[in-house]
């Protein structure tokens, strides 16, 4: 259940990618057509790079990962460490639930994909301390609800399986921020078109995604978690560029 309410709950923040796009980067629709080929060629590649080399892709996977969780601690100036507070993310669980973390990794990349969740954990003592350093500049810049709910997530990704603290940091945290983001980009939508827009968008992916990937209604709890994951890494890939590319060359 957690596996599926991630993705339905996770969508909606890329939904709204296309759209940024035009409006961020002002595209002709000639431009805009060439971007979205190419924001599906990298999703496709993506799926290519699952078949042929699944741990470099797993690899792939959690350093987007952790550069894209990084955006949410602007409170921390270097790139780097901004990385280091999303890696957190993964850190946090794999040195807490080791097995079940592993179990997940394998599941997704082959029996050899173990090695990755030791080095994770071997990172585990600076992600969470440059983490700490972020909170505590959080609270003194006087945002100490943002400090407060970053430090409950943890707290959730730490106790919780896997799985169920990724769901509640992913759905209920990152997404949330994120899509203030996209209203502050969007600024001429309204409320109606927000939700008609994202619904549909959320309702195409997620019915491609059962299409592609049907394990991840499986039924069985390891399969669902590792196509889940394996999905996200999907559409994380060009989301993650474009909000790079938009950082660096959108419209203030």
């Amino acid at each position: 259940m957690a596996a599926v309410l991630m993705l339905i709950g996770g969508l909606p923040h890329g939904a709204f990618d296309i759209a940024i796009a035009r409006s961020a980067l002002n595209l002709s629709p000639s431009a805009a057509a060439v971007f979205i080929f190419a924001y599906i060629g990298v999703a496709g590649l993506m799926i290519v790079l699952w078949a042929v080399a699944p741990i470099l892709t797993l690899c792939l996977f959690l350093a987007l990962a952790a550069v894209h969780f990084g955006e949410d601690w602007r409170m921390l100036e270097s790139g780097l460490l901004r990385t280091m507070a999303g890696a957190s993310v993964l850190c946090i669980p794999a040195f807490a639930h080791p097995d079940a973390v592993s179990a997940i990794f394998v599941a997704m990349a082959g029996p050899e994909a173990d090695w990755v969740r030791r080095v994770i954990i071997a990172f585990t003592p600076v992600a969470v301390l440059v983490t700490l350093v972020g909170l505590l500049f959080a609270v003194r810049g006087n945002d100490t609800g943002w400090a407060t709910a970053q430090f409950a997530a943890f707290g959730a990704l730490a106790i919780l399986p896997p799985q169920v603290g990724f769901l509640l940091y992913f759905v209920f945290l990152h997404s949330p921020l994120q899509m203030r983001g996209v209203a502050a980009t969007l600024p001429g939508w309204s409320g109606a078109r927000f939700l008609l827009y994202g619904g549909l968008m959320c309702l195409a992916c997620f019915a491609l995604a059962i299409l592609i990937t049907p394990g991840v209604i499986s039924g069985q709890s390891l399969t669902m978690s590792a196509e889940a994951f394996r999905l996200l890494s999907v559409v994380a890939a060009p989301h993650l560029l474009l909000t790079l590319f938009v950082g660096q060359y959108g419209r203030p």
